[in-house]
């Protein structure tokens, strides 16, 4: 198995190929090295950048596709997110940049991740 098998074996998201290829690049990883090669270090790491990718720099939905042409034929279905699962993976991937000192911890803790702020009103008459 490749890296790249492994990336897209590694998680439930559906990216595009060059996704997986430009996660790997950024990592200074071959996608075509067999991924017995994969530290454990490295394989958490992908896997947070996989994650990343995910929930920060993807939509929390998308719709489905299909493709034709002739006899050829391939579609993919839509998917979501739901908050308790984004919120599940920001916490994993978190987790796992903190561990190895990412700086991509730093980043995440910067940004607020909150979608509703809720603040306390004080009625002063």
């Amino acid at each position: 198995m490749t890296i790249l098998e492994w990336m897209g074996a590694a998680t439930r998201y559906t990216f595009d190929e060059t996704i997986f290829q430009k996660i790997a690049v950024d990592r200074e990883i071959s996608v075509t090295q067999d991924a017995t090669t994969l530290t454990f270090e490295q394989k958490e790491l992908l896997t947070a950048d996989l994650i990343f990718t995910a929930v920060v720099l993807s939509p929390s939905s998308t719709s489905s596709e299909s493709m034709l042409h002739n006899n050829f034929q391939h579609s993919y279905g839509s998917e979501s997110i739901s908050n308790e699962k984004r919120n599940s993976d920001i916490k994993w991937m978190k987790y796992i940049y903190q561990k190895y000192n990412d700086p991509k911890f730093d980043y995440l803790n910067s940004i607020s991740t909150d979608k509703i702020r809720i603040i306390s009103i004080q009625d002063v008459i």
